[in-house]
């Protein structure tokens, strides 16, 4: 019977050498952002009602910035998380905000 030169993944591990942080860095929001915290349940509080962001992020920090046209885009730290639309109180995903072609290819 034939041996392969085998050896098991763990003989090869080797530890980093970069030391991870015991808790993330916070947010370094602009001083014009409306900075929320999101909810157990993933909503944020905004203009007296609440808006669903997303569960996979409460407990964390967004920002709200008013565009130029008078919108707020959604951010979580550098990642653009949407369009908040005001009049249905709902977040408009980036995907569904760049679709210009209403679902249709």
């Amino acid at each position: 019977m034939r041996r392969w030169p085998w050896t098991p993944p763990a003989q090869h591990y080797r530890s980093s050498s970069r030391a991870m942080p015991a808790t993330p860095p916070e947010p370094d929001y602009p001083a014009e952002a409306a900075v929320r915290s999101v909810r157990h349940n993933g909503e944020i509080r905004w203009n007296g009602g609440f808006v669903y962001i997303s569960k996979a992020l409460a407990g964390e920090a967004v920002a709200a910035i008013e565009t130029e046209d008078g919108q707020w885009a959604l951010s979580f730290h550098a990642h653009p998380l949407g369009i908040l639309d005001t009049r249905r109180m709902k977040l408009v995903r980036r995907s569904a905000a760049a679709d210009t072609t209403g679902g249709k290819l």
